[in-house]
């Protein structure tokens, strides 16, 4: 995630309350399960749904090596366990979520 969209989702969530950012979080993480599938059938396709399209073509194209098919795999595995901690850190913040808000 990058530093634009990170304030953004700071910005757009700074007035709500816990249930809707539980929903918010819900509609807005990457499932882990289909960035790896991606990825195992279209090697690079998992970093390409995670919007890391450079680093998905490059894997696309050297895909007939076994390693970089194995590793964009084990990427997609890792950047959208990535990807949905830290978009829950944002959500969830504690400069952002005031004590009596969420009592």
């Amino acid at each position: 995630m990058d530093e634009m969209e990170a304030m953004q989702i700071k910005e757009f969530v700074k007035d709500m309350d816990k249930t809707q950012r539980i929903v918010y979080y819900e509609q807005k993480k990457k499932s882990v399960g289909i960035a790896v599938l991606l990825s195992v059938v279209i090697p690079g396709a998992g970093q390409m749904y995670l919007r890391r399209v450079g680093k998905g073509i490059i894997l696309l194209l050297t895909c007939w090596l076994i390693i970089p098919w194995i590793y964009s795999i084990y990427d997609a595995y890792k950047s959208a366990k990535d990807y949905n901690a830290q978009l829950y850190s944002i959500i969830f913040s504690k400069d952002e979520c005031n004590g009596d808000k969420f009592q």
